[in-house]
């Protein structure tokens, strides 16, 4: 996968070679806190964005990611992290930011911490990775991923759920399958996720929803074969992905689409991948009337990509953020201030 949308974190292209891991019994094991920038911030009446910064490039490590803070309107950004960090995600009552974060033993970690970026928790331990946590729509539980190891060829990533405190730790999904990102449903009843199937260096991938209760599992075909980072609409009633450009040609550049949850019907593309801009990794707004995503808007493939936001049914597209020396990824939307 592009480097513009790696990061050191579970992403497509980066699974082949990459991985975060280790499952223990979490112990709410506090990290040292970041440094912040000084900033008025405040809950924002439609909700808070948080999303991840390509800071700067390790010559071992590869780009180190920072999670930032901003308004819907772009206004009032906060630093919260200081690097080696991704795939966040608000609390249902935005009271705590659930995220993945690198270690120094070259562990990845699920960690959460206050919307400021204080109190920071580290909530599992052991090698490899844990990552890419998801809450339960009432905040009392995580759904995440798990490899024994971080590289080489018994990096696989299942799916795993634990307490909002880090206990309970348990396996939920196939021992033998590799699946990504997990999200839980807004009535809490299922969970999507994005499932790879490789045969050789060939990925394919089936956009998938597990029955919480029942264990049983559907495909949403009409997403393709070629779909990733998955999510739910705010109501539930549909799922919006984006198309991966790196392994078809269908798409000129990543588009992002949505299919309705149920598995009826066609998918639809509400952003669409051409030879000067793309889309990835859609998020909606609580409200799910706009969605906000990684784009690329200045020329293709290879440059830098910055953060748009739409309208639900993809009109009305307008830059959020846009770092001409630098790359954001990794967003959420949070829930409005109350």
């Amino acid at each position: 996968m592009r480097g513009r949308r790696a990061g050191r974190t579970t992403c497509l292209g980066a699974v082949l070679t990459l991985a975060l891991a280790g499952c223990s019994s979490g112990d709410g094991d506090t990290a040292a806190e970041p440094t912040r920038t000084p900033t008025a911030a405040r809950p924002d009446p439609d909700g808070r964005i948080v999303f991840g910064r390509i800071t700067r490039v390790d010559d071992g490590y590869g780009q180190v990611v920072a999670l930032y803070a901003i308004d819907p309107d772009g206004s009032d950004e906060v630093q919260l992290t200081q690097g080696e960090s991704a795939y966040p995600e608000w609390s249902p009552s935005g009271d705590r930011i659930a995220y993945t974060v690198g270690l120094a033993d070259g562990s990845w970690q699920v960690a959460t911490m206050a919307p400021d970026g204080s109190d920071v928790r580290i909530l599992t331990s052991g090698p490899g990775e844990h990552g890419s946590p998801a809450w339960t729509p009432d905040g009392s539980a995580l759904v995440y991923v798990h490899s024994p190891v971080v590289t080489g060829s018994g990096y696989r990533t299942t799916l795993w759920r634990m307490r909002a405190d880090g206990s309970q730790q348990q396996r939920l999904g196939n021992p033998d399958t590799w699946d990504l990102e997990p999200k839980v449903s807004p009535d809490g009843t299922s969970v999507l996720f994005v499932r790879v199937t490789q045969a050789g260096q060939k990925l394919t991938t089936s956009v998938m929803v597990r029955d919480l209760a029942t264990g049983g599992e559907r495909a949403l075909p009409a997403a393709g074969r070629w779909a990733e980072h998955a999510d739910w609409s705010a109501d539930g009633r549909s799922v919006l992905y984006n198309v991966w450009s790196g392994i078809t040609d269908t798409v000129a550049n990543d588009q992002v689409e949505r299919v309705a949850a149920d598995g009826s019907g066609r998918a639809s593309v509400l952003f669409a991948g051409t030879t000067d801009r793309g889309g990835f990794k859609p998020k909606a707004s609580p409200d799910g009337r706009r969605i906000v995503f990684g784009c690329v808007l200045r020329g293709g493939r290879g440059t830098n990509s910055g953060l748009c936001v739409m309208d639900t049914d993809g009109t009305n597209v307008r830059t959020l953020v846009d770092s001409p020396s630098q790359e954001e990824n990794h967003v959420d939307w949070g829930p409005a201030a109350r």
